[in-house]
């Protein structure tokens, strides 16, 4: 256990986790003249995320304690920042809450499965998808001040893609979960 924790692709994930810190910091005390810092830190979290991803693939080192780190480490990765915006005002109540709501949902459905019948299932692309424009939105809002009117019209749009992006990988997580428990009460009757 303890040396599956310490692969490369674990230790993206964990240095994910550790670049909240840096973000959330440059965020609170100067998001006007720190702009282009904290979108490449926040581009550097991203490009993290599919990096972890892709090595563990390619190099077969997918792991339990991964399959949690990784899904972990990007809802912390979000959370943070999405609330650091919207206490500044950033961010709009109503998307803040559907991403919240929609992550601690996913947390909550994936800790129901492991604890019931020992899966952890993996994010659908649809929801790969839903997470890079929540990033976008995140890195663009970092980026935005009041004078760029096609920056912010921009942002306002991605609001509602990512919305309605959000709402179809979290009804096909949904299905994909009520399936597998499904399954596995079938198979245990």
């Amino acid at each position: 256990m303890k040396r599956e924790i310490y692969n490369i692709p674990n230790l993206l994930s964990l240095f994910r986790i550790f670049l909240v810190i840096p973000a959330g910091y440059l965020i609170i005390v100067s998001v006007e003249s720190s702009r282009y810092l904290i979108a490449s830190i926040l581009v550097l979290m991203f490009f993290t995320d599919i990096l972890d991803g892709y090595i563990a693939r390619k190099f077969n080192l997918i792991s339990e304690i991964g399959k949690i780190i990784d899904p972990l480490a990007d809802k912390i990765a979000i959370g943070a920042v999405m609330t650091t915006f919207f206490w500044l005002g950033r961010i709009p109540v109503w998307f803040f809450v559907i991403v919240i709501l929609r992550d601690f949902l996913i947390l909550l459905f994936g800790f129901i499965l492991k604890k019931k019948v020992k899966i952890t299932l993996m994010s659908n692309y649809p929801g790969k998808i839903a997470a890079l424009s929540i990033g976008i939105i995140l890195m663009l809002t970092a980026l935005k001040n009041e004078n760029s009117e096609l920056l912010n019209f921009i942002v306002s749009l991605l609001y509602y893609i990512s919305t309605i992006l959000i709402i179809y990988s979290s009804t096909l997580y949904f299905f994909r979960f009520k399936k597998t428990i499904g399954d596995q009460n079938y198979g245990r009757q």
